[in-house]
Order: C-alpha cells, then structure tokens, then sequence
C-alpha cells in the first residue's frame, strides 16, 4: 500500500519512454545539456531550446558501442540561468529524467513528463534555494504594482471612489480596501480559502459600475463602504490562493501576500492624490463630475466585455501569469506501454548480441553486477562436452547454475572504490527475454543449449554511492571473443565492448559532489504566533470601547489607528515560537503539515533502499511507529519475495505532495491530514531502466513522538498509476 515496490505491476512493469539526461554547469554561464539514448532512438532527440538570451550550439553525438550521447552547448552573455527560467525539450519521447550539477558542486534530479509543447523543464525545480525576505518582499511588491495595469480595472476603482467621496474624505474611505486586504492576512493564515482572483476582478468591476451609476445620482460613498471592505478582502485571500502555486516556505506566503497588498495599496493612494489635483483643475467644468460617471460607466461595462470574452469563455483563469511553469503536467500524455518500441534498454536487454553480456548498476548503498549468458557457452566454460547435446535436463539446471556462478565470480573481481568487495547477494537463474525485458522462469524446464540464457547477479553494498568502481573479466574463449558490457547509474548510462586485450570495465561517477539523501527526524516546531500584534490588536480594541463611550473621540482616534496599522505590518514579520500548553499541537497549517508529510513518506520510501534487514527496520522506525511500522515492512518484505527478478529493487526518485484536503486533530497531540502525493521511482535491471508514477490519495494519522513526527496508520482511499 505505502511502498513503491509494493505494486508489482507498476514497479517492474516496461519502460515507458523516458530518457535520462544531464544538465552540467561549465561555466557561470556556460552549460551542456546530453541525453542518453539507443541508435534506433537518435532522431527522437532535438536541440533543446533555452532561454532567448542563449545560443545553443549543434548537437553533437558520441558513439559508445551502440550507445549514443547526444550533447548540446547552451553559452549566454547575459544572465545565467535562474529559478525563473524554463528550458524545452522538444524530444519525442515520454518524459525525460534530469539530473542538475551546478558550479557549487550541488546535485539536484527531477522526472520530467511531456506536454504538447515537448518536455518543459522548470528550473526552479532543479535550483533550489532559499529566497531572502528581502528578495521575495520586492518580487511580491512587483507583482501587486503590475497587477494594478490589468485592464486597468483599480484605475477605475479609485476613479469611483473619488466620484463618491468628498476630496477630503477619499483616502480614508479608500482605508476600508486597505482594512480589508490587511484581515485577509489573518483568513488566509488560518486556511479560509479564496476565489481565483478573474472572479474577484470581475466582482470589483461590478463594483465600479454600481458606483459610477451612484455619482450619477449624486449619492453618498457611505452604503459602499462594506462593499470596498469586502472588495478588499476577497482581493487579498484570492492572491493567497495563487500563492499555492509558487511553492512558497510556510513562513514566506503571508510575507508575499502582504507585498502584494501594499503595492496596491499605494497604488491606490497614488491614483486618488492624482485625482484630487485633476479634479481641482477641473472642478470649474460645468457637469464635469456627471461626465466622468457616464464615462466610467461606460469603461466598466466594457471592462467586463473583456473579461467575459478573453477570460471566462475560453476558460483562462490566469490573470497574474502563475500557471504557466504548470503546463508540462496539464497535457501529459504518456504513450500506451504497447506502444512502446525501444526506450532507456540496449539490445540485450532484449535479445544476446554477444554469448555473454554483462551490465553494471551502480545506486545508492550497493552495486549490482549482472550477467546474461548463453546456455552453451555456459556449460563450455564449465568444461562440459557439448558435442551432440540439445539441451539441460531439469535434473542438471541447479548444477549448471551454481556451477556457471561459482566460475563467473571466482574468474572476475570486482573493486570498488580502490577496494576489493565481496557480494553480499549471489544468485543464478534461467531467465527469459523480451519487450518487458528480463524476466525470471518461474518454473523450471529443460532448456535449450542455443536459446537457454542464465541471467547472474552479484549484489556488492557500499556506504553511500560509489565513486569508482573497476571489473576485471577474464572468461574468454574461441567462442566468447568480445563481450558487451553497459554500465548504469542514477545519472544516465554507457556501453564499450570488453575483448581479451581490453578485459577492464571501469565506472566513475560523472557528476562529482552527488549526496545521497539521508533520513533525518521530521521535528515538531513551536507555533510561531503574531505575539505583537496580539498584543497592539488587544490595545486597539480597548481603545475603541474607551472612545465608544467618550462623547468626544477625537483625540483617541490617530492612537487607534496606530495602534491597528503597526498590528498588521508586523502580522507577517515579527513571529516568535511560543510553547503554549492550552494551544493545541496536533494542527499544524496546511503549509507545515505538507512539509511533515513530504518528509515522513520520502524517509519511509527510501528506508528500503538499503539491505540489511536491521538497518531496513531501524530506518524506518524513524517515521513509523505502533502497528503501522510491522505492516509497512512486513508488506515491502513479501512485496520483494514475490516480484525478485534477479535482485534488482525499486529506488524511489521523487516524493510531491500535491494537497492537503483537511488536517483534523486526532487526540493526543497527533493529527489526521487528508494528502494526496504522487512518488516517482525506476528500477534498473539488466541494463533495462523501468520508471513508474502513482498517485496516491489518503487519510494519514500522525502521532508526536517525544520532539518528532511519526505515522501511526495510513488509510488509502484511492491509488492511480500516472506513468
């Protein structure tokens, strides 16, 4: 249920297009982009197209025994890349996945799907980095001040407001939008959830043609005040729900809602003091005022024309330009796996070029080193006459395998980083090939001598990922003269052609720097609460009793102003974690809680990527606890029993939680969050990369565990496989 390798259709299933590439930082703005792929697949690789300000040179293509590196040089003289750029690969495969090495040695991977435009590849999610405050405040600020150009519609907001209002009177009647976007901080914080800001828009422009038909009539601004307060406060919650696509820190979205806020803000106040000088220029035109509310009338009603027939009809919501980075999973159109002719496998992980094939598999905590072998070629290295022999009898298979295993491993040693390893797995067995690649007999027969294969592993631990490893194969014969060898590690992969006069096999890791992730507690943070302007909110609302009751306010009013004004600028700033012991801890923010649920399930996923049953377990108590922790492992445990194909296990690439429904409290400091993540994972086998997407939505139930987060039950309410 909650592990990858748990699904044994989708695990081990074929190869779905995705090609494995590498983008390498040269230079501060130079890099190389190169894909690996089959000769039968070279056409479906295009130059990549980058940024306007890169010249991307020719491709260039490296032949290694069959295996074809394509390669590109991407050189600016302007700007390097950054987070808010966007690279398209226009490739006629199903997706590509990406490895990101950068001048400061930091590794980063992501799977990239295609859309209709080819294989959009966000660089923000290759580059991650810690915006500073600074940085985002004025990113924010920016984009509220463009936003004020849309269809110019909080022109002609201020416009209707200065219609109204008496000149003296316009920037405080405009303080009740202001008032407004300021309580959105508060809804938005505890989750209220907002409109999408074209339906808001479309509500303000309402609300400009009901005030330009009141200055017509000479009304009053007065009835409207709770309409611009509103105005205000759906304004500044349906920022808050665009915010949700910039993946922001839980502790930068209210920073950047309340940016955006001001810029509007002094936008308004800019305009209204520019009408003010207008209108004084021409307060002497007779029916200037009647004039005006006729025109803007008229530009309200066409304002909403527009809207309605670029926005509303053909269903574009986007008013801020947020969703376009998004478009690579909007139209993902993975081919069927029938329709699959080739992908990230060399020919023999469909049929022997050579008698004897070898293929190296470097990851995380181990190397595998695997070997198919011809039947016949087989036994003659087991010095077995074969002259006049068809094939094996049951009765010899077990013989033929340990004996060809024994052989293999005795004549070929293996190092690994300058060390000689010793296997920690071992195993022969007779094994079918095909499109799905290399498949275990699952019963035994009497096999062929010209069409039997026996596929070996050797499976070698190592502390983390290996940085070198070198084999040394010395079974050559009349018969086995050259041998294919191909190499793969999480990066990409090569093939060369080992012959009795160049017998050595050597991997080094291409991208030096490369970290493998660790499993770290998920800690339980102190709530980080508004103390101050709890506090000047408090003295606000007790200065507003004492001039309730005074018959002469006056005085107190610029103290209450104050007092509510340094309340919500410091709202988003000046936070200060508090223990506090009637305040529950169960419920974390929606923010915090897809933070612990991003971390809990990558530690859960990637506990099995090591061996040793003890460490599987110790891993994993890290983020399991109760009867969930003997469930999730006895479940992984005869998930592998049943689907090993020779020792190759799933490794998981990628944990995104896509939302949070609800978070209820389940008792005893715990809660209960309704998430639904996707996990990307590939399984390397003979040669043969398999990749898998799934989908999984459920109710899981965390525990506090002294200062950590751990999941205590998980019910699955829905699991869809996506690639």
């Amino acid at each position: 249920m909650l592990i990858f390798v748990g699904d044994a259709t989708s695990a081990w299933a074929d190869d779905v297009g995705i090609t494995k590439a590498r983008l390498i930082q040269k230079a501060e703005k130079s890099y190389v982009l190169e894909a690996d792929t089959t000769q039968m697949l070279v056409w479906a690789i295009k130059a990549p197209i980058f940024p306007d300000r890169f010249h991307v040179s020719k491709l260039e293509y490296v032949n290694q025994a069959g295996w074809i590196v394509v390669q590109a040089t991407a050189t600016t003289a302007g700007e390097p890349l950054s987070e808010r750029d966007e690279i398209l690969l226009p490739w006629m495969r199903n997706g590509a996945a990406l490895t990101a090495q950068w001048l400061d040695g930091s590794v980063h991977q992501g799977l990239f799907l295609r859309s209709l435009e080819g294989i959009r590849v966000p660089m923000r999610t290759l580059m991650p980095s810690t915006q500073s405050l600074q940085d985002l405040c004025t990113e924010h600020f920016t984009r509220g001040l463009g936003h004020l150009r849309f269809k110019w519609l909080h022109l002609l907001f201020v416009g209707a407001v200065a219609l109204l209002a008496p000149t003296r009177e316009l920037l405080t009647i405009l303080l009740y939008y202001s008032f407004g976007q300021a309580c959105s901080l508060v809804l938005a914080e505890i989750g209220l959830p907002g409109f999408d800001l074209l339906f808001v828009d479309i509500l303000g422009g309402l609300l400009v043609l009901m005030m330009a038909h009141a200055a017509v009539r000479n009304r009053s601004a007065r009835p409207y005040l709770p309409l611009l307060f509103l105005f205000g406060l759906l304004h500044g919650l349906s920022y808050a729900k665009e915010c949700s696509l910039l993946d922001l820190g839980s502790g930068q979205k209210l920073p950047a809602l309340f940016m955006f806020n001001v810029a509007v803000d002094v936008g308004h106040f800019a305009v209204a003091i520019l009408l003010v000088g207008v209108a004084k220029l021409l307060g002497s035109l007779p029916h200037s005022r009647r004039i005006a509310a006729y025109a803007l009338g008229v530009w309200s009603v066409a304002l909403l024309a527009t809207l309605f027939q670029e926005h509303v009809l053909p269903g574009n919501r986007d008013v801020l330009g947020l969703r376009e980075s998004h478009l690579a999973t909007q139209y993902s159109l993975p081919l069927s796996q029938k329709a699959q002719t080739g992908g990230q496998k060399p020919m023999g992980a469909r049929r022997l070029t050579t008698p004897v094939m070898t293929y190296l598999s470097v990851e995380p905590y181990e190397v595998r080193q695997e070997v198919l072998i011809q039947a016949r070629a087989a036994v003659r290295l087991l010095g077995v006459n074969d002259q006049g022999m068809a094939g094996i009898p049951i009765e010899s298979l077990d013989p033929v395998k340990q004996g060809i295993l024994d052989t293999v491993l005795e004549a070929n040693r293996i190092a690994i980083d300058g060390e000689p390893a010793e296997p920690v797995l071992s195993r022969a067995d007779f094994v079918t090939l095909g499109l799905a690649g290399v498949v275990v007999r699952p019963d035994p027969v009497p096999e062929s001598l010209d069409d039997g294969i026996i596929g070996l592993t050797f499976v070698y631990e190592t502390p983390d990922l290996a940085d070198e490893v070198r084999v040394e194969w010395r079974l050559f014969s009349g018969r086995i003269r050259t041998i294919e060898a191909t190499t793969t590690d999480p990066f990409g992969g090569t093939t060369m052609v080992l012959s009795a006069e160049n017998n050595v096999l050597r991997w080094k890791s291409r991208l030096s720097g490369y970290q493998v992730p660790v499993i770290e507690e998920v800690t339980v943070d102190r709530p980080r609460l508004p103390v101050f302007s709890a506090v000047l909110f408090l003295i606000s609302l007790t200065l507003l009793l004492v001039l309730y009751r005074r018959t002469t306010p006056l005085r107190g009013k610029p103290a209450l102003f104050s007092c509510v004004a340094l309340g919500f600028l410091a709202y988003p700033f000046l936070r200060i974690p508090v223990d506090l012991p009637w305040v529950a801890q169960w419920k974390p923010s929606a923010e915090r809680t897809s933070v612990i649920i991003d971390g809990l399930l990558t530690n859960v996923y990637r506990s099995f990527d090591v061996r040793d049953e003890n460490r599987v377990y110790d891993r994993l108590a890290m983020s399991v606890t109760g009867d969930q922790l003997a469930k999730v492992y006895l479940e992984n445990r005869q998930a592998m029993e049943l689907e090993n194909r020779g020792g190759a296990r799933a490794n998981v690439d990628e944990v995104e939680v896509l939302g949070i429904n609800g978070v209820t409290p389940s008792g005893e400091g715990g809660f209960i969050a309704d998430a639904v993540w996707t996990v990307s994972g590939s399984v390397n086998h003979f040669g043969h990369t398999h990749y898998r997407r799934n989908k999984n939505h459920a109710r899981v139930t965390f525990v506090r565990d002294e200062d950590a987060w751990k999941i205590r039950d998980i019910e699955l309410i829905e699991e869809k496989r996506l690639l």
